[in-house]
């Protein structure tokens, strides 16, 4: 994969049909193809001829048409998953410490076939995008999504990978750094030393969530466009005005967008010092490609990671 900073995600739909990432390093634009453009062109001439019959509609008109580009568009993006997925292996972990699984490319090893992958990925990544920005997160099915994400970032629970053929998909592997380690003086494990007792996140594209029922770690959350501040400001009143040189590490989920049972889910890790210095740190992030499988989000692909 190609890792890559961003220091701002946040995707908009503007005029002729074209998402991009604002204040981001990437821009897209809606493509089509043959396929589509076949389709589109098939279910406007049967509209057509319905309409010599009948008084003409222009809305059933544009419905077909709109239809028909959608079903073109769900094709497309079902055939680029088949072949990153026709393109992947499975790195050899081991068992100890519950490391899980790691989707791996042994076979795109020169520049070209891993510029190739990585194009593939974003193309995926463009569709989901120019498809769903600006879609309804308060719904049922994005509020589990907002719960696996949450309970992954956490070192709670993880998602299990996307991949066909099988009844028991794989564990993905521990988020940022949460999973146990080997003792090395030992056949035991030891807890992460960047797990903390209390996970705190901030959620601005929603109200409010359903929190992991585990006992530890204790996970905390502020929610809408003034959630991060909120956090800011508390700690600097509990925390940062009596000790300067604290960090304030927090996670940001955002942003968020579905389309269909597709979906990217953009995680920032930032540290502020004191609650007043603003991304003096980093952890790192991600940006997830989900996809819904009946109730459960399995993890289709990490697009993009940067370290701290």
């Amino acid at each position: 994969m190609t890792i890559s900073r961003m220091s701002s995600r946040t995707w908009t739909r503007v005029a002729g049909g074209v998402a991009v990432l604002v204040a981001g390093s990437i821009t897209w634009g809606a493509s089509s193809s043959a396929a589509q453009g076949a389709a589109v062109k098939g279910a406007t001439r049967s509209a057509a001829t319905a309409g010599r019959a009948a008084p003409a509609d222009s809305d059933a008109v544009t419905r077909a048409w709109l239809a028909a580009e959608s079903r073109s568009t769900l094709q497309r993006l079902h055939d680029l998953r088949r072949e990153y997925l026709a393109r992947s292996d499975w790195a050899d972990l081991g068992d100890r410490c519950n490391p899980g699984a790691l989707r791996v490319f042994l076979r795109d090893t020169t520049p070209e076939q891993r510029d190739s992958l990585q194009r593939l990925v974003e193309r995926m990544e463009q569709v989901v995008v120019a498809r769903g920005v600006g879609s309804d997160l308060g719904t049922p099915a994005l509020r589990s999504l907002l719960r696996t994400i949450v309970g992954w970032e956490a070192g709670i629970d993880r998602p299990r990978w996307d991949e066909d053929g099988t009844l028991s998909p794989r564990m993905a592997v521990a988020a940022g750094l949460t999973g146990e380690v080997p003792d090395p003086r030992s056949v035991g494990c030891l807890p992460s030393p960047v797990l903390a007792d209390t996970v705190t996140f901030v959620v601005p594209g929603f109200r409010d969530m359903e929190f992991p029922k585990a006992p530890s770690p204790r996970v905390k959350a502020y929610f809408g466009p003034q959630g991060q501040q909120r956090a800011r400001d508390e700690f600097f009143a509990a925390t940062g005005s009596r000790s300067p040189e604290s960090d304030l590490s927090y996670i940001v989920v955002a942003p968020i967008v579905h389309w269909q049972d597709f979906a990217l889910v953009g995680v920032d890790r930032p540290k502020d010092r004191g609650g007043v210095d603003i991304r003096s740190g980093s952890n790192g992030g991600a940006v997830y490609l989900m996809r819904r499988v009946g109730a459960e989000w399995r993890l289709l692909s990490v697009v993009r990671s940067w370290g701290s």
